[in-house]
């Protein structure tokens, strides 16, 4: 009798362990099958700098044809024109595998690891020389350099995308590198220049948050709100400063004006949890792998009481964002709600040339809240704090955003400007963050309308 116990519990805990390994194996499949291309793709990867001595890697170019890095009989060249190379370096990254860049993220092509075995055998047999595929990039090194140079002298970031296909036509990062000085500046010890901003900085919104509370509001019919701004108010014992005395302030007033008093009183007429509901509906919270770009996961905690929530709708509280993303959600409302995949890769030539399609689809929001969203940020480049955005002969629509950095004192405020030109012929969206410069109206609208009137001059 105790020996058909311990066989039934031998047999028992033996099925448990079976379950347990198949399991542990369907696990590991599901986590190569999502983060194998990822983890192949870090710079880190040995396997791929030791393949830049054994294979002749493909050339990279921009949109418009310009190679910026190509292969010569000394080596590896990077485009010669200083301010383009280093506008582009984050894009393009090292040949030293420091940063997440073209050169490792688009390996596989430069290095011809995605060709078939068999090619890969015959060339092997043949004793040819292995070479990679040439690939083009969906940025323009020309629009990358205006907007590295509309920077300035502030640390920060700036992200151009076609809001109707999701190509990033620009994307720059500041401080940076020159990826022809690596070895100089690797010696000197830099860190933070390689961080690419734009894709994993993360930074509080501010003001900008706002077109999502706003979002908000206008899904649950609150739209028709309305208060007195007296340049102040008090949630939950404390006070909520406004940059100005508003007066009687509608929602669109809120938006053009950018009034904290409006959106701090407003955030408690929503349902709890909607607020982070509706983040979440432009991607907050989310963990998104895309196949183009590495980006850093977009923040919103649920705020504990009203006075947390109130801050929390201003883009303040623990609210963080990348640039790129909130250059998709202004992207999403010029696009009528729907929010395209970002996309760097525009084609591959390999003897027959890949050309990639239109992104798809990651997100949306109904066509009707959106129409109001346009609206109101085009008032608030017309008549508001995005007034120096605006550009002769395109319509622009937009948000500034100020936040504030906790800890710090004189010109503490981060810049943002996000918008979008409201034309067929020229969907283009943009976000620029400028660190600790000050007033987004003052500082970044101004940037941001340098940038967008280089893009419609190029054509886009």
């Amino acid at each position: 009798m105790k020996k058909n116990v311990l066989k039934r519990n031998i047999n028992a805990l033996l099925a448990v362990f079976i379950l347990l390994f198949a399991g542990l194996i369907a696990y590991l499949g599901f986590v190569v099958a999502v983060y194998g291309e990822r983890w192949f793709v870090t710079p880190y990867n040995p396997r791929i700098q030791n393949m830049q001595t054994a294979i002749e890697a493909g050339d990279i170019y921009d949109r418009q044809g310009r190679a910026l890095l190509y292969t010569t009989d000394d080596g590896r060249e990077y485009i010669s024109n200083d301010e383009r190379r280093q506008a582009v370096a984050h894009i393009i990254g090292d040949s030293h595998g420091m940063t997440y860049g073209a050169q490792t993220f688009y390996a596989k092509y430069l290095f011809g690891f995605d060709k078939n075995a068999v090619t890969r055998i015959s060339d092997l047999i043949s004793g040819q020389e292995r070479h990679g595929s040439d690939i083009t990039l969906t940025i323009d090194a020309k629009l990358s350099a205006a907007a590295k140079s509309a920077l300035g002298e502030y640390d920060g970031a700036a992200v151009v995308m076609n809001y109707q296909t999701g190509e990033i036509l620009a994307s720059v990062s500041a401080p940076g590198f020159d990826p022809e000085d690596m070895e100089e500046f690797l010696e000197g010890g830099g860190e933070s220049e390689l961080v690419n901003r734009a894709f994993t900085g993360l930074y509080p919104p501010g003001s900008t948050f706002k077109m999502i509370t706003a979002s908000a509001l206008i899904a649950h019919g609150l739209d028709d709100f309305e208060t007195h701004c007296a340049g102040s108010t008090m949630i939950g014992g404390e006070e909520i400063a406004c940059w100005d005395a508003h007066g009687e302030t509608d929602l669109e007033r809120a938006i053009t004006k950018s009034c904290n008093v409006y959106f701090a009183e407003a955030a408690a007429l929503l349902p709890p949890r909607e607020l982070q509901t509706q983040a979440e509906k432009f991607l907050f919270n989310k963990e998104l792998l895309f196949d183009d770009v590495i980006m850093s996961k977009s923040v919103y905690e649920t705020a504990g009481n009203d006075v947390d929530a109130a801050w929390a709708a201003i883009g303040q509280y623990h609210d963080l964002v990348t640039p790129l993303h909130m250059c998709m959600i202004a992207a999403s409302i010029a696009n009528g709600g729907e929010m395209m995949t970002p996309k760097l890769l525009k084609s591959v030539d390999d003897g027959e040339t890949q050309t990639f399609a239109m992104s798809p689809e990651i997100a949306a929001t109904p066509a009707d809240d959106t129409s109001l969203l346009q609206q109101m940020m085009r008032s608030c480049v017309t008549d508001g704090t995005g007034k120096a955005a605006a550009v002769d002969g395109v319509t622009v629509c937009g948000k500034t955003g100020t936040a504030e950095v906790a800890g710090e004192e004189e010109n503490a405020a981060h810049a943002w400007f996000v918008g979008y030109i409201a034309d067929d012929d020229h969907p283009i969206a943009i976000a620029i963050v400028m660190e600790r410069a000050g007033s987004g109206g003052g500082v970044a609208a101004p940037a941001a309308h340098d940038i967008l009137k280089k893009a419609v001059d190029l054509g886009y």
